[in-house]
């Protein structure tokens, strides 16, 4: 519920800050007192855009705030979107003509996030705004909710995903096998062509290696000629000097030490030498292999520079290449197990939304008998109303998020005249009644929020006016209502009672809120009778409303 409200430098509101209650609160007031400035605000609190004719003049920004109370459902919309659970939200917003700031519970937020969290906690009505009654899938959900089929809405709803996904991947499957099917022999081809390759990163290293040694054989030869030849020198020398140095080495133990690491000279150079012998056999007599090589490895850059990968590359396009061929191949068969696993899950979609339909009609005929009877509480008692749910024939094309069905609300004022939709018929008036009706029959099946209703009393009087009365505070008992209204009737039925009042000061013209106690109200409702003076008769007036 909303339990605060405080607004500043809106339009003619310097400053002002209602606390809120449970039950049933009405605003009464002069007509241009200010009352749709409250009204304002609240719209403000869902998201609505800022319109800098809002800003009083003078000003330099306003701020509405309020705190809301919305228990689960708003912890778990918090979580939604990433914000600190909690089972209320402290709101503010401020804006000035360059710009708009949201904060909620103190953290910087986009009105996009502020519009998901309000909606459905506060459910704002007026002549001009029943979306919920006249839109063809609020009406729907209206019907859901009066049915109680949320419950197999969700069921047909994740059968329904479950069933796009596999129709998704039945479709790229289809789609891949065709293509693959215009372009086998060129992927016969390419396969061919990397097949006879068989590109392979190391054999490549090793042909560039050996194309090298090929190119400089004799160059090679020449270095390790001379290099071995100095090293057999080298050895010769080394020999001597080990000869000489373990002779003396028994006079000082010193060059027994120079004799160990001249002998590891020895052979380690020895060992040098036997490796160059070895790899000096194993080279070429000449180089005949060199265009074998060469040919090699242009056949490597050909395919690399076709397909634009390196080697290791290529060898990725061959394995992808081949799988294609496999899926062209084998796929045939997981198309067909998917196609079988489609047709299953459609059956079951259908079935899901054959039994919304079911629902829904049992429900509509239901819901339309106890319009019926509230309208004609609500003095409407000539009044046709009809709930029409139309199914589209059993096929998934036809298959919407809301299953099969279209729902109507079809409304005639007049008898004899048959009911056309209630959009294009109900007047502003109708539409406030049709809604309370409404909230009043699904009060006890919805989510506790806050209803406002705007102009509820348009057209009315009398005992209908009472009538209304009733239903807003009967309202009241499970849903916090708040109402603006010009009739005594309603006024009187008020838990709480707030009066608009517009007065000027040094030339300004502001408005201010307060809450009504005892004498202040009997006062208000007098006014509100004819006869502001008579506070005996609006006490009787009161005691016989409660």
């Amino acid at each position: 519920m909303l339990k605060e409200l405080s607004i500043r430098n809106l339009v003619l509101i310097d400053e002002i800050s209602l606390n809120f209650d449970k039950g049933f609160t009405v605003f009464t007031g002069e007509t241009g007192a200010g009352k749709s400035l409250v009204i304002k605000a609240i719209r403000l609190l869902l998201g609505d855009r800022f319109s800098q004719d809002y800003l009083k003049p003078g000003a330099k920004e306003g701020e509405v705030e309020a705190l809301i109370w919305g228990g689960d459902f708003l912890y778990q919309r918090l979580k939604d979107l990433g914000y600190q659970e909690t089972d209320e939200i402290h709101i503010l917003r401020v804006f000035s003509p360059k710009k708009q700031r949201v904060f909620i519970n103190g953290e910087p937020a986009s009105l996009t996030d502020l519009s998901y969290l309000t909606k459905d906690l506060i459910l704002l009505t007026s002549q001009h705004e029943f979306y919920t009654l006249i839109d063809p899938e609020k009406q729907l959900e209206l019907l859901d909710e009066f049915a109680d089929s949320f419950s197999l809405l969700k069921a047909y709803r994740e059968a329904l995903a479950r069933y796009k996904e596999i129709s998704s991947q039945v479709l790229a499957l289809e789609k891949k096998l065709e293509d693959l099917s215009v372009k086998k022999d060129f992927l016969l081809f390419q396969i061919k062509e990397l097949e006879d390759l068989n590109p392979n990163p190391e054999e490549e290293e090793q042909l560039k290696e050996e194309r090298e040694k090929l190119k400089n054989l004799t160059f090679l030869k020449e270095q390790l000629d001379l290099a071995s030849k100095s090293l057999e020198e080298t050895t010769s020398s080394l020999y001597q000097a080990l000869s000489s140095l373990e002779k003396i080495s028994s006079l000082d133990r010193v060059f027994k030490i120079y004799a160990e690491k001249t002998s590891g000279f020895y052979y380690e150079i020895k060992e040098i030498l036997r490796e160059i012998y070895t790899y000096s056999r194993g080279l070429p007599e000449d180089s005949s292999l060199l265009d074998q090589i060469e040919t090699r490895l242009s056949q490597y850059e050909k395919l690399k520079k076709k397909y634009q990968r390196d080697t290791r590359g290529l060898q990725k396009l061959l394995e992808e290449l081949r799988g294609e061929l496999n899926l062209l191949e084998f796929g045939r068969e997981d198309y067909e197990d998917l196609r079988k696993k489609r047709e299953i899950v459609l059956e079951e979609v259908l079935s899901l939304a054959k039994d919304l339909s079911l629902k829904r009609k049992e429900g509509a005929l239901a819901l339309t008998k106890l319009l019926k009877k509230e309208l004609k509480e609500l003095g409407m008692e000539k009044v046709e109303f009809l709930i029409e749910v139309n199914s589209k024939a059993s096929e998934g094309s036809n298959l919407s998020a809301y299953g099969l069905d279209e729902v109507r609300f079809l409304f005639s004022s007049n008898p004899g005249i048959p009911p056309k939709p209630l959009e294009k018929v109900a007047s502003g008036g109708e539409l406030s009644r049709i809604f309370l009706a409404i909230q009043s029959i699904i009060q006890t099946k919805q989510t506790p929020k806050t209803v406002i209703f705007d102009e509820v009393d348009v057209g009315i009087g009398g005992i209908t006016a009472k009538k209304v009365g009733e239903k807003l505070k009967k309202l009241s008992e499970n849903t916090q209502v708040l109402c603006i209204t010009h009739l005594p009737q309603i006024a009187a039925m008020a838990d709480h009672h707030f009066l608009v009042e517009k007065y000027s000061d040094l030339g300004e013209t502001k408005a201010v809120v307060r809450l009504l106690e005892k004498e202040e109200r009997l006062k208000e409702i007098a006014r509100m009778l004819g006869q502001p003076e008579n506070l005996e008769l609006a006490q009787q007036f009161l005691r016989e409303s409660s």
